[in-house]
């Protein structure tokens, strides 16, 4: 089925685009502190930020919506020759340090990233993944059965299905058909999601409620997990039993909020295709996982993301808000420690 390619391209694309975007970001460090995890939801910010600029040519210049995808599909084939490249000189340049560490005798007192990050799976470890896969497999299975789509007030669609009639960007109410008379409000306008959505529908020749129910819903429950299992690393690192555990008790909290509206489980199994859902459970818990390791540049992808997407009314740069705190947190903790050292340095002399 073409819906099936589409979800392989997109994971395999975000995966692409992260590495070339994270390796360009920590150009040093980005293969021993960064996993697929973060590639992937990485890769997603970069997909968003590509749409967001062919939407803005399409608002801003009247360009039609088919060349816009044209513009879309240029922007991705470009960036992911220079992230291929990027990861090609990555090899070579770790590749070549490893040969001038074995010449000269030096050997680094630490694993790889997997032996760093690997888990010993014993039967606790196996007992959790199992739950974990029955939950999510759950989960997977409540989407593509399309048993709770959310659809009061959501105009997603309609709004994608006007962009491919029309082949313009917010010319005509996706609802009435007619021409906007008063124009839309300029924050409400310039978000990208119904074109990104549209753009996939062109270039894969799918139905919109294909790609809007269900693709970019399967998308989101990936990323989210993506982005809890970097929490997870963070909070436990080299202990695959905790992190098991913590997936495990996060499937089951999505479980357990799916149940009322404006709970982060409903968002996730009844809409998951809206900003706000994908900034509250992909982008957020990523950003927390960015901020614990002091990785400050790749935080403003997150904060760049979630401009493009969320509107005003639904809390508008909670990640820089969450960003500042979470770094205030940092460095007041920083701080304590070196004044605590300072004191104890001056007591033993």
């Amino acid at each position: 089925m073409m819906w099936i390619v589409l979800l392989v391209c997109i994971i395999v694309i975000c995966v692409l685009y992260g590495r070339g975007i994270l390796g360009i970001l920590y150009w040093r460090h980005q293969p021993e502190e960064f996993v697929l995890a973060d590639c992937l939801v990485a890769g997603l910010t970069v997909v968003i930020g590509l749409a967001e600029t062919a939407h803005l040519c399409a608002v801003f210049l009247k360009i039609s919506f088919s060349r816009c995808g044209i513009l879309f599909g240029g922007m991705c084939i470009l960036l992911g020759c220079l992230s291929l490249l990027v990861c090609a000189l990555g090899k070579s340049r770790s590749a070549g340090q490893a040969v001038r560490e074995g010449e000269s005798g030096y050997t680094q007192k630490k694993g790889s990233r997997f032996q760093k990050n690997g888990y010993n799976w014993g039967k606790a470890e196996k007992v959790l993944a199992g739950l974990l896969g029955v939950l999510v497999v759950s989960q997977v299975i409540f989407l593509l059965a399309g048993w709770g789509r959310y659809l009061q007030g959501d105009m997603t669609v309609e709004t994608v299905g006007s962009f491919l009639y029309t082949d313009a960007v917010y010319e005509v109410n996706p609802l009435t058909g007619d021409v906007y008379q008063e124009g839309m409000p300029a924050r409400l306008k310039i978000l990208c999601l119904p074109s990104l959505y549209g753009m996939l529908c062109r270039i894969f020749a799918l139905d919109p409620r294909t790609v809007v129910w269900m693709v970019v819903p399967l998308v989101t429950l990936v990323c989210s997990y993506g982005a809890f299992s970097c929490v997870g690393r963070c909070l436990f690192p080299g202990d695959g039993k905790k992190v098991l555990c913590f997936l495990a008790v996060i499937a089951l909290m999505l479980w357990a909020g799916a149940y009322w509206f404006g709970m982060d489980g409903f968002g996730l199994l009844y809409s998951g295709w809206r900003g706000v859902v994908i900034r509250n459970l992909v982008l957020l818990p990523w950003l927390v996982s960015l901020c614990l390791r002091r990785k400050w540049r790749a935080v403003l992808l997150c904060v760049a993301a979630e401009s493009c997407m969320v509107w005003t009314l639904y809390g508008l740069g909670v990640c820089a808000f969450v960003a500042v705190g979470l770094a205030a947190c940092t460095w007041l903790s920083g701080r304590k420690q070196y004044v605590t050292h300072s004191a104890d340095r001056r007591k033993g002399r």
